[in-house]
């Protein structure tokens, strides 16, 4: 075995290790068991088969490899486990709070190796989101907190003492062969996913062993994978997106995963595209503004081989079309294939996936009748008709081992054919409900479905809203960004691509549409936010407003009642990257408040 596929080895930059044989003798996918004993179990049979590999930018701009076997990633788990073992009760919750790198998914197999109910956050390293992680481990409350050395000090002031921090690239690896050899039934937590809360304070889905194995062979399934499609991956390992794609999947299906910072992609994301190249990548992923970013800091791709690529997920809500388009165009030329980029949906309460396009499929775009949308009605334009204006969506694919449904938010009733609603979903992947939240948790879980044929139980409200058409699933956004002015409504996310293909001054994936009270008799009044790539003060140069309040007026029959510059980076977003709406309104009531008190103010002087 070359070098550069030993543990922990550094190899020459732009060395990689590539994909050997495939695993012999697979147990069968349908038998039961959880993650550990899979991991386990292809240890056993090819231990010496390169599994979690990082690549590290600090030292040298070409990129550094690091390696685990899956032998190795076993031992670790196995070491680390049993220390947890033997000092906590089997149930307790165990933050991990690594960086993004090869200790992320062994502190967080060992949780599952020990019986412990994993965490997976950020480590303490920005200062701003300190509260939001005191928060989580406020509602978590952790039994101990997993780190790397380095991180060790920040994790101790956030724990203030009451927490025991345990170090991950310290831990010994002798005690592995003490590991008790635990098993965990299907129904048992095996994690917290906490939402990014781009619509409301984040929340715990109780993620069960049965949750993750179901949702990971639908992920298999769905993007085509097996022990011998090598994966890749900047996102973050402690988002479910992330965990899916950088621990989850490569570990249950028994392949190579290489992994990189989510910063080295920001900084350059030219060196995503090197890695699909260089690992022979069969799958990856990432939200809306990373295939915008590619477009726009990678114009020449000469030199990148994409051809291995046939699963590029794009899980924004919604996807946006014109992104998929552009990224298919301007990387053709490095081989990828038209129909590598495969827009999809899924949540965290339903662990990651929940529909897909599959290998080889291409997505699909139908033109709507924009008017009909208004009014809940999904009126497809025939090719040539343009009476009407049309809003352009697609497909987020079929569902993959579960089922979807369309329903009225209100009443719960089944919504018929050509109309939109909530989705509603049901299957093996859903999650248990949210951590010591059994309110919400009756608000949204196993809810009653009201059909033709009678009542039917066990659903989830997704609060997304969009429609199935031809069995795909197409996402127009989350039901609370409805907006409702003089009795039609309009979705949120259709008024912000409006903006983005009139406005190219814009940042990219930095537009926020929302709704504020107006009086009785005007209803709801339309507020817009622009993040500017040459800052607010650029607004009257380019006419900001008024050429916003032209495109909005074609397209959907309204005006704006205010539209406001931001500078870049300003507007509050989710850990994956969404706006949120929530904040930017609030943000903007609480503006406009201090200039309402700022101006009566100087009224009374």
């Amino acid at each position: 075995m070359p070098d550069h596929m030993v543990a922990g080895s550094v190899t020459a930059p732009g060395t990689v290790p590539r994909p050997t044989s495939r695993i012999r003798s697979a147990p069968d996918p349908r038998e039961w068991r959880p993650l550990p004993a899979v991991v386990n179990g292809h240890a056993a049979r090819a231990g010496e088969r390169p599994a979690l590999s990082f690549v590290s930018y600090s030292q040298d701009s070409g990129g550094t490899w690091q390696t685990l076997t899956f032998t190795q990633v076993d031992l670790r788990a196995r070491a680390l486990a049993t220390v947890l073992e033997s000092r906590f009760p089997r149930g307790g919750r165990v933050a991990v709070l690594c960086p993004q790198g090869l200790d992320y998914g062994v502190a967080f197999l060992a949780c599952l190796y020990a019986g412990m109910i994993a965490v997976p956050l950020f480590p303490p390293e920005d200062p701003r989101r300190t509260d939001q992680l005191a928060a989580v481990l406020a509602d978590a409350d952790p039994v101990c907190l997993l780190t790397v050395s380095p991180n060790t000090p920040a994790c101790r002031d956030l724990a203030g003492g009451r927490v025991p921090v345990w170090v991950v690239d310290e831990a010994d690896p002798r005690p592995a062969s003490d590991w008790s050899g635990y098993q965990a039934e299907a129904a048992e937590p095996a994690y917290l996913q906490y939402t990014s809360g781009s619509t409301g304070r984040p929340n715990g889905a109780v993620i069960t062993h049965g949750n993750l194995v179901a949702s990971t062979r639908q992920v298999m399934e769905g993007c085509g994978l097996s022990d011998s499609t090598p994966i890749a991956s900047w996102l973050p390992q402690f988002h479910d997106m992330g965990l899916s794609i950088g621990v989850l999947a490569p570990m249950l299906a028994g392949t190579h995963v290489a992994l990189m910072s989510p910063l080295a992609f920001i900084q350059r994301p030219v060196r995503w595209l090197r890695l699909l190249d260089a690992h022979r990548a069969h799958f990856s992923g990432g939200p809306n503004f990373a295939y915008d970013l590619c477009v726009r800091k990678v114009p020449d791709p000469s030199g990148l081989d994409l051809s291995s690529v046939r699963v590029l997920t794009n899980g924004a809500e919604p996807v946006r079309v014109g992104t998929l388009r552009r990224f298919t165009e301007a990387f053709a030329v490095a081989g990828l294939a038209p129909d590598a980029v495969k827009p999809s949906y899924g949540l965290a309460e339903a662990t990651v996936l929940v529909a897909c396009n599959r290998v080889g499929q291409r997505w699909t775009e139908l033109d709507l009748d924009s008017h009909a949308l208004t009014t809940g009605e999904v009126r497809v334009v025939a090719d040539g008709d343009a009476a009407a204006p049309t809003t352009t969506v697609v497909g987020c694919g079929r569902p993959v081992g579960q089922h979807v449904r369309v329903a009225d938010p209100e009443t719960g009733v089944e919504q018929a054919a050509g109309f939109i609603g909530e989705l509603w979903l049901r299957g093996p992947n859903v999650a248990a409900g949210y951590w010591r939240e059994e309110q919400r948790s009756t608000q949204l879980f196993n809810r009653t479905l009201k059909t033709t044929r009678g009542s039917d139980s066990g659903w989830l409200r997704t609060g997304d809203l969009g429609f199935l058409h031809d069995g795909e699933v197409f996402v127009l956004g989350r039901t609370k960004d409805v907006i409702i002015i003089h009795g039609a409504n309009h979705v949120a996310g259709d008024i912000e691509d409006t903006i983005r293909q009139a406005i190219p001054e814009a940042v990219p994936g930095a537009v926020a549409a929302f709704a504020v009270p107006g009086d009785d008799a005007e209803g709801d009044r339309l507020i817009v936010m622009v993040e500017l790539s040459s800052g607010p003060q650029s607004a009257t140069d380019i006419d900001l407003r008024r050429r916003v309040q032209i495109a909005i007026a074609e397209r959907h029959g309204v005006r704006p009642h205010d539209v406001k510059a931001a500078r870049r980076g300003s507007l509050p977003r989710t850990t994956s990257g969404k706006l949120r709406r929530k904040e930017c309104r609030e943000r903007y009531l609480t503006d406009e408040q201090s200039s309402a008190a700022r101006t009566d103010s100087r009224d009374d002087q």
